[in-house]
C-alpha cells in the first residue's frame, strides 16, 4: 500500500520515483530500490535538492524545516521514502515535500545578503540531535565529513551569491539592511 496524504480538497497525493534504479539495498521486506529522482504533485525532486517539510506520514502540519535529498528509495510495500539531512540524518516519506527552496549557507561572521535580492533561508548554525542545541557552522567541534560538508555548502553560497563581506563590529550589525 502506498503512502497518501490528503489536501484540504481531499485529492490523494503519491509520491513515483522517476527513471531507473541506481542499486538495490537490502533483502526480503527490507528491500529498497534507489533512484535518482520522484515526482510528487506534479513537481521533479533530485538528490541534492534544497527542500521544504513540513507534513508528518498521517498529513499533520509539524513545524516546517530545511533539508537536503540525500537519497531517494522505493520500499517493497511502495512507499517511497528520501533520506534527508541537514547536519542529522532522517528517513521520512517523500510526501511531507512542500517545496523546493533556497538555503544559503553563511557563517556568523558574514554579512546577510538583501533578501529582495537573494530570496532564501539563511543556515548561520545547524542542529546537533545529541545535545539537542544548534551550533555555529563556525564550530570546531564538527566530525571531519560534517566539517567539509559544511565548508562545501558556505563555498556554494559563496559563490552564487559572490564574494560575502565580513562583519567587523557591533556597529555593522546594527547597521545591516534587513528588509
Amino acid at each position: 500500500m502506498t503512502t497518501m496524504l490528503s489536501n484540504q480538497n481531499n485529492s490523494i497525493k503519491n509520491a513515483k520515483p522517476i527513471g531507473v534504479v541506481l542499486r538495490i539495498s537490502g533483502d526480503g521486506e527490507n528491500m529498497r530500490s534507489h533512484y535518482n529522482a520522484l515526482d510528487f504533485c506534479g513537481h521533479t525532486y533530485k538528490i541534492k535538492d534544497t527542500v521544504l517539510l513540513a507534513h508528518d506520514s498521517h498529513g499533520q502540519m509539524n513545524k516546517p524545516w530545511v533539508v537536503i535529498i540525500k537519497d531517494i528509495t522505493g520500499m517493497k510495500n511502495g512507499d517511497i521514502m528520501i533520506y534527508v539531512q541537514c547536519f542529522h540524518k532522517d528517513e521520512v516519506h517523500a510526501e511531507t515535500i512542500m517545496h523546493k527552496c533556497i538555503i544559503h549557507f553563511i557563517t556568523e561572521k558574514s554579512q546577510i545578503p538583501l533578501r529582495k535580492k537573494y530570496p532564501g533561508f539563511i543556515v548561520q548554525k545547524v542542529y546537533n540531535p545529541n545535545t539537542k542545541r544548534l551550533i555555529k557552522l563556525t564550530n570546531k567541534d564538527f566530525l571531519p565529513d560534517m566539517k567539509s560538508e559544511i565548508e562545501e555548502l558556505v563555498l556554494k553560497t559563496t559563490s552564487h551569491l559572490g564574494i560575502i563581506p565580513a562583519i567587523n563590529s557591533e556597529d555593522d550589525i546594527d547597521e545591516m539592511e534587513v528588509d
